[in-house]
């Protein structure tokens, strides 16, 4: 399973790299690695959750390489210093061609999206650790917090990480507002009682032309609903067929995120070498990745 994982991603980054566009020559210092070299190994470093310089010396290592390629695997034929890794990985190019390999993932996932569905998850990190962006949040947890706006067959649409202390209503807004810059028009968008919010409704209309459902959350007030009509709305269609079969779907990103939790993906927390925002960015990006070449295999498999 990890070598077919591995050769799928692959495949894609080749594929890419025969139609990307020739990086200007940079006067001084030209680069003596392509963008899709760096890209094959940060992947490489998410795959087994291990730190950067474990993957550089496994795939500088003669013997290691043999053993690999006997099992199956297809391999970077340059790995660069581990300097010249994380320098590259700060570049625009870099995020620009791991855009493109999701964006490639995407195109053959087809995702369904005339419902989606908003969530948010936590990453945490040890209440000891001298990382300055990670904040306090729910539960007394300190670290980050991951939001997702997927379709309803789990596929990441948009996600954002930010400290554990933003509120999920402060991000979704953001979500919504670019997944309408996308052209989705879904018909309904599912959340926890977390998203009831009479702004957030208003956003969902006006961006997506779609309704809000959340469980009404009074959050210790009074149930009047003069001022918000769109809850009012909800309120009086909450056991209508289409409302209640949508968010009969809510569970769905729940079971996303217990697929990035395990073994495999290893989301349940951030590892001791991922620290500071731009750096969990960087990771939970390429997790992504990784969860949705699993889903591709999966379907082909299922196809088969």
């Amino acid at each position: 399973m990890d070598g077919e994982l591995w050769n799928t991603v692959y495949r894609i980054v080749l594929r890419l790299a025969r139609r990307w566009p020739d990086p200007a020559a940079r006067r001084g210092c030209p680069d003596d690695y392509a963008v899709w070299d760096i890209v094959l190994l940060w992947v490489w470093t998410a795959l087994w959750n291990q730190p950067l310089v474990t993957t550089v010396k496994q795939l500088t290592d003669p013997k290691v390489r043999r053993s690999l390629k006997i099992l199956g695997f297809h391999l970077p034929k340059r790995v660069p210093h581990e300097t010249t890794i994380r320098r590259r990985s700060q570049r625009d190019d870099y995020a620009a061609f791991l855009a493109a390999v999701d964006q490639a993932l995407l195109g053959e996932l087809q995702a369904r999206c005339d419902r989606l569905l908003i969530d948010s998850t936590p990453l945490p990190v040890p209440h000891v650790s001298k990382d300055r962006d990670a904040t306090w949040g729910h539960h007394r947890q300190r670290g980050y917090r991951w939001h997702t706006l997927i379709s309803r067959d789990r596929i990441v649409l948009l996600q954002q990480v930010e400290g554990a202390n933003v509120h999920e209503l402060t991000v979704a807004p953001q979500l919504i507002e670019r997944a309408g810059r996308m052209g989705l028009r879904p018909r309904f968008v599912v959340g926890d009682d977390g998203y009831d919010s009479e702004p957030l409704h208003r956003c969902v209309r006006d961006q997506l032309h779609a309704r809000m459902i959340a469980p009404l959350n009074d959050r210790g007030g009074k149930r009047t609903m003069r001022r918000t009509p769109l809850r009012r709305w909800l309120n009086r269609h909450w056991k209508d067929r289409a409302v209640a079969r949508s968010y009969r779907q809510r569970p769905e990103i729940e079971r996303m995120y217990s697929e990035f939790k395990g073994h495999r993906l290893g989301l349940y927390a951030l590892p001791p070498w991922v620290r500071h925002l731009p750096a969990v960015r960087r990771w939970v990006w390429l997790k992504q990745v990784l969860y949705h070449a699993k889903v591709l295999l999966r379907r082909r498999k299922k196809v088969a």
